[in-house]
């Protein structure tokens, strides 16, 4: 299989790290896209200057509304697969290649923190662990850590998906979808890190929030049937303008 990823970031107010995170995913991948949802604050300038292409928000919309953007973008060039991940530094870009090495046998790559319970604030691992376990019965799929961001999907599959879910809910909202049109699951162990910077994520409301979706995403009938490709694509999703790297001199 030709395997051909490229990375995209969300991003809200991390003007200090992101190109850090940039800079890492890119001695990895050519390609990093950067959605700034509505930061106003530097973050997509830095990313820009670390090599990443940007999309920007004017106002702060969340992270669903982000990684559409970025999807419209994305799904109508030709990659195989979308690399997600975090732009806070949460999510180590030397992980990278652990993902690239499934992708030539899964649709879904999940990268799975849980292993690690003792690195992780002890109400953080439980309302993964039991969002994560709720999801499983559910869905009937095999997961190990099915709240974290940090993840490999086939583009093929991303456009058979009418992604409709606010907020942290789409990460649940992407792998329940890939359970229904037939995904091939695979996981991947990722480095925990929890450095006291504050987070966006409500662990206790937003995990509440998620699992609930996630019956609504089971019987939602918003899938196509087949992958339209990326010309289809392109001719049926706008695309939101993107900003090119700022280049040196």
């Amino acid at each position: 299989m030709d395997v051909r990823v490229a990375a995209l970031i969300p991003a809200y107010r991390c003007p200090d790290r992101v190109g850090a995170v940039v800079a890492g995913v890119r001695a990895h991948l050519a390609d990093v896209l950067l959605v700034d949802d509505g930061s106003g604050d530097g973050t997509g300038e830095a990313a820009r200057r670390a090599g990443a292409r940007v999309v920007v928000h004017e106002v702060n919309r969340g992270k669903a509304a982000a990684l559409r953007s970025g999807l419209a973008v994305l799904l109508g060039e030709p990659h195989s697969h979308v690399l997600m991940l975090d732009a806070d530094g949460q999510h180590d870009p030397a992980d990278v290649p652990h993902f690239l090495a499934a992708a030539g046998e899964a649709d879904f790559v999940l990268g799975n923190r849980l292993w690690n319970p003792a690195a992780i604030p002890p109400r953080r691992f439980w309302t993964n662990f039991l969002g994560t376990r709720a999801l499983q019965l559910m869905t009937g799929f095999p997961l190990e850590d099915s709240q974290c961001g940090f993840r490999l999907v086939s583009a093929a599959m991303l456009r058979r998906m009418g992604l409709v879910g606010r907020r942290y809910a789409i990460d649940t909202e992407i792998l329940v979808r890939a359970g229904k049109v037939g995904g091939r699951f695979a996981h991947v162990p990722v480095s925990v890190i929890y450095d006291g910077e504050p987070s966006f994520y409500r662990p206790v409301a937003d995990t509440v929030h998620i699992v609930l979706s996630a019956v609504r995403f089971k019987v939602d009938e918003g899938d196509r049937r087949r992958d339209p490709g990326p010309a289809a694509w392109r001719a049926a999703v706008p695309a939101p303008p993107v900003l090119p790297p700022v280049t040196a001199g």
